[in-house]
């Protein structure tokens, strides 16, 4: 009874085994015999292929059924490489449901993840059949990811759709939807606003400043910048007089004059002319 008890924990070790070696896909082709066992792997759903008592490969109990194979059943090369393959798409269609149930993806990000353990005309099958299922739609993860981002300005959001993989025209086209130019002042405006009721004692070229640097950060053109900011911090009080600096002087997006601060750097909006 030990000497059984030690054969199936061996064969058991021999299995798992097994079923981590890599597919020699040159080897494969070569095979031909009799299929003599389906031996169970730790994953319940995959089998042990072997041949002539030889293992070849491992594959789902879907793809075995889809192929017809069975324990007795001669097979050669070509049958097993058509299984293998049909078994590595299997696997990447699952990876890529798994991604996408775990997070919205364009096409592009879905590609680079699956290109890393599956071949390119795979990824591209499988690709293309999760767009036929509608799981995998660039405009449709367009318009989510403008939705989930309202404090974002049309710049901001094209720069990030465009990094994500989606066509220049696809983005465009829905950020123009979702950000006409007359609502694009409104939707800054709301931004800013909101940004501003989170300070307090400032004076207006300070806030204006500050705001129109956040606004700049988060995608927000010049003009809009400007047409969404000055009627902001028209009640705020001016700045407090004082002693004329000399030195260099930069214009803000609002077209003000301003100088170094105390620790000589410059104020946050960058994006100005000098």
């Amino acid at each position: 009874m030990a000497d059984r008890a030690g054969n199936r924990s061996a064969g058991s070790r021999r299995t798992r085994r097994a079923s981590r070696r890599q597919v020699d896909l040159e080897a494969l082709r070569t095979v031909s015999g009799r299929i003599t066992a389906l031996a169970g792997q730790r994953d319940p759903h995959r089998r042990s292929v072997f041949v002539d008592g030889e293992f070849v490969l491992g594959l789902h109990l879907e793809t075995i059924l889809r192929c017809g194979l069975k324990v007795g059943q001669p097979v050669d090369g070509e049958t097993l490489l058509q299984a293998y393959g049909l078994d590595v798409e299997r696997q990447a269609w699952d990876a890529g449901l798994r991604l996408l149930a775990a997070a919205p993806r364009t096409r592009l990000e879905v590609a680079r993840r699956l290109g890393r353990r599956y071949p390119p005309e795979t990824v591209e099958r499988v690709l293309q059949r999760l767009a036929d299922a509608g799981w995998l739609d660039d405009r449709a993860y367009a318009e989510s990811y403008v939705r989930s981002h309202p404090d974002y300005g049309s710049r901001r959001l094209l720069a990030d759709l465009a990094r994500k993989g989606v066509a220049r025209e696809v983005a465009a086209a829905v950020v123009r939807a979702a950000r006409g130019e007359e609502e694009a002042v409104e939707h800054a405006r709301a931004v800013a606003e909101m940004r501003l009721g989170r300070m307090t004692g400032l004076d207006r070229a300070t806030a204006a400043r500050r705001l129109a640097g956040f606004l700049a950060r988060r995608g927000f053109g010049p003009e809009t910048v400007r047409a969404a900011v000055e009627p902001l911090v028209a009640h705020l009080p001016d700045p407090p007089a004082g002693p004329r600096r000399g030195g260099l002087q930069r214009r803000s997006v609002l077209g003000r004059k301003r100088t170094p601060g105390r620790d000589g750097d410059w104020p946050e909006d960058e994006h100005d002319n000098a």
